[in-house]
C-alpha cells in the first residue's frame, strides 16, 4: 500500500515531465516558426542564393513566418536582383544565363502546409500556395556561347533527393505585371503583360505522374484569366493586342477578347518604313475554342481541337504594286504551307467563321492612286486541318467552304481544297459570283486597269481551277451583257484621268465582246493559267488568276 502510494507521484512527475517537455518544443517550434524563421531560414537562403549563382542574383525577405501546427505560412517583401555588371564578368567563362530575372513578390502564403509528414516520410503536402502581385522583369541577352547540354530530367529526378512526393491542392498566382525585354538588338525591346492571373490545381509530383495523361506538366487543371497582353514584332512596325484571354485544361476551352495585329504606322508609311510592299492590319473581337486536348503536349508535342469559332473580325491588306520587287523576292508560303511548319503535331477538326470582313487596296505608281476589292459578312468553315503525318496517310485533304457580299452587295460562294500534306502548296479553288453591276466596279478598275466601265452588267460568274506554288490551271466563263469600255490615261498636268478615244473605241468595236453569250452563239469558255511571281501572295494569285480567265472571256482572239 505505502510502496504504490510512492510510486504514483514518481509516475506522475515522469508523466508530467515528458508533457512539460513536449510542450516546450511545441512553443519553441511555434515561437521559432513565429519569430525567428527569417533569421534562421531566410538569411540563409539568400546567402544560399547568392553563392549558388555565382554572385548573381540577390534575394532577400522582409519577413518569413510558419506555424507547423496549423499549416500557415507566409514569406513577405521578396525581391529579386541580378547584378548585370556581374553577368558580364561571367561571360568569358561561357557559364551565364542568357536570361535575368528582376522583380518583387508582396506576398507569398501558405495553407496546409504539414511539416510533419514531410518530417516523418519525405512527403510533401501542401493545400494552397498564394502569389500575390507579382512584379517581375525579364531582361533576354545575346547569346552568350553554345553551353553544354544537360541531361534532360522529369521533375520528379530534380526533386527525388528531397522528397519522396510532393502534393499542392493549388497553387494561385494573383494579378501579375510581367514585362520581357529583349536586348538583342540595338534597340531594346519590351513587351508587357497586364493583370495575369492562374490558377493550378492538383498537382502530383510522383515517379510516373508526368505519364498520366489526364494531368498537364503534373497538373489536373490549369486555369489561366489574362487582361491586356501587348508583344511588339522585333521590328518594333507592330504589335499583337489581347484584350482579355482564358483557358482551362480540364474544360478544354479557351477564349479570346480583341485580338489584332496592330501596325505602328498608317498603311503606305508602314510599307516605306518596312522596306517591303505590303501592309496588314487584322482584328478579331472574340476568338473561342472548344475540346482543347493538350494532354499529350508534354510527352508527343501533339494538341488536337474540335473547334475554333471567329467572330466579328477585319483584315485590312494592303499593297503597292511592285512586280519586278516580287520577281526577285522569295516565295511566301500558302496558308496551308505555314501550317505545316507549325512546331508540334496539330490537329482542328474545324474552324468556324461569322461576322467577318477582308478589304484589300492596291497602290498603283502609275496612276499613284489606289483601288482594291472587299468581301464583307464573310461566314463560312475549315474542316480537316492537320500536321500530324500519321492523320495525314488516311486524310489529306482540309476543304473550306465560304460565303460573302463581294463590294458589299453582290452575293459569292466560294469552295478550296488544301493538300495539307503536299510541299508544294497545292490547292483548288472554285467560285460562283451572282447578278453585278460592273460600274459598281470603277474605284478598283480606274486606278489599278487605267479603265472605266461605261455599262455592262454581269449574270453570273464560275470559275474552277486548281494550283501549286508555281502556277494555276483551269478555266471560267463570265456571263454578261451590254459591255461598254472607256481607257484612259492619266492627266499629268490636271492630276486626273483623261480618256482614250482612239484606244475606247478600239476596245469597244475591235478588242471586246459586249456580251456573252454573243447572239446565237454558244457561250465562251475562259482559259485560267497563270504563273505566279515568286514574292506575291495567296490573295494575289487567287485575284490575278480569275482575272486571267476574265481577260481570256472578254477579249476577242
Amino acid at each position: 500500500m505505502n510502496t504504490s502510494t510512492k510510486r504514483f507521484p514518481l509516475i506522475a512527475k515522469l508523466i508530467l515531465g515528458v508533457l512539460l517537455i513536449c510542450l516546450f518544443i511545441v512553443i519553441g517550434l511555434w515561437v521559432v516558426g513565429i519569430y525567428f524563421l527569417k533569421p534562421m531560414v531566410g538569411d540563409k537562403l539568400s546567402k544560399k542564393v547568392y553563392e549558388k549563382s555565382d554572385r548573381l542574383y540577390q534575394v532577400n525577405f522582409e519577413d518569413m513566418t510558419y506555424n507547423p501546427f496549423s499549416g500557415k505560412g507566409k514569406i513577405s517583401g521578396i525581391s529579386i536582383k541580378a547584378d548585370s555588371a556581374r553577368r558580364r564578368q561571367l561571360i568569358p567563362s561561357n557559364d551565364v544565363t542568357d536570361v535575368t530575372l528582376d522583380g518583387t513578390i508582396p506576398e507569398i502564403s501558405l495553407q496546409g502546409a504539414e511539416l510533419f509528414t514531410y518530417l516523418r516520410n519525405k512527403k510533401l503536402f501542401i493545400s494552397t500556395i498564394t502569389i500575390t502581385k507579382p512584379d517581375l522583369t525579364f531582361n533576354q541577352y545575346p547569346s552568350s556561347g553554345t553551353k553544354e547540354s544537360e541531361e534532360k530530367k522529369t521533375l520528379y529526378e530534380v526533386l527525388q533527393k528531397e522528397f519522396e512526393e510532393v502534393e499542392i491542392e493549388k497553387i494561385i498566382l494573383d494579378q501579375a505585371k510581367i514585362k520581357h525585354i529583349n536586348q538583342t538588338q540595338k534597340q531594346p525591346l519590351t513587351n508587357q503583360i497586364n493583370q495575369l492571373s492562374w490558377q493550378i490545381s492538383n498537382i502530383l509530383i510522383t515517379p510516373d505522374s508526368h505519364l498520366d495523361s489526364s494531368r498537364l506538366f503534373y497538373a489536373k487543371n490549369i486555369e489561366v484569366d489574362l487582361d491586356s497582353l501587348t508583344l511588339q514584332g522585333e521590328s518594333q512596325l507592330s504589335t499583337v493586342h489581347i484584350g482579355k484571354l482564358h483557358l482551362s485544361t480540364q474544360d478544354q476551352i479557351l477564349s479570346v477578347e480583341n485580338l489584332g495585329t496592330i501596325p505602328a504606322y498608317p498603311r503606305q508609311e508602314y510599307v516605306r518604313r518596312s522596306g517591303g510592299s505590303s501592309y496588314t492590319k487584322a482584328v478579331l473581337s472574340r476568338l473561342n475554342v472548344t475540346g482543347l486536348d493538350l494532354s499529350h503536349f508534354e510527352t508527343k508535342q501533339k494538341v488536337t481541337i474540335k473547334q475554333i469559332e471567329l467572330e466579328g473580325g477585319r483584315v485590312d491588306a494592303f499593297e503597292v504594286r511592285n512586280r519586278d520587287s516580287k520577281m526577285s523576292g522569295k516565295k511566301k508560303p500558302f496558308p496551308h504551307e505555314q501550317f505545316q511548319k507549325i512546331p508540334f503535331n496539330l490537329t482542328i477538326d474545324s474552324v468556324i467563321a461569322r461576322k467577318m470582313d477582308i478589304f484589300y487596296d492596291e497602290l498603283n505608281p502609275k496612276s499613284e492612286q489606289i483601288g482594291g476589292v472587299n468581301f464583307r459578312s464573310i461566314q463560312g468553315v475549315v474542316t480537316n486541318l492537320t500536321n500530324d503525318s500519321l492523320l495525314l496517310v488516311k486524310s489529306s485533304t482540309a476543304k473550306a467552304h465560304f460565303q460573302a457580299m463581294f463590294m458589299g452587295t453582290h452575293s459569292l460562294n466560294t469552295h478550296f481544297t488544301f493538300n495539307m500534306a503536299a510541299r508544294d502548296g497545292q490547292f483548288t479553288c472554285e467560285a460562283e459570283l451572282g447578278p453585278t453591276n460592273l460600274v459598281s466596279m470603277n474605284p478598283t478598275f480606274k486606278p489599278l486597269a487605267f479603265l472605266e466601265i461605261e455599262s455592262g452588267k454581269v449574270n453570273n460568274l464560275k470559275f474552277k481551277f486548281s494550283g501549286n506554288n508555281v502556277q494555276t490551271k483551269g478555266s471560267g466563263v463570265v456571263l454578261y451583257q451590254d459591255l461598254k469600255l472607256k481607257l484612259l490615261k492619266k492627266d499629268e498636268e490636271k492630276k486626273r484621268f483623261r480618256i482614250r478615244d482612239l484606244f475606247t473605241f478600239a476596245a469597244n468595236k475591235i478588242l471586246t465582246y459586249e456580251s456573252n453569250p454573243m447572239p446565237k452563239k454558244e457561250v465562251r469558255v475562259g482559259e485560267i493559267e497563270y504563273k505566279r511571281v515568286p514574292g506575291e501572295s495567296f490573295f494575289g494569285i487567287l485575284w490575278r488568276s480569275i482575272r486571267s480567265g476574265l481577260a481570256d472571256s472578254v477579249l476577242k482572239t
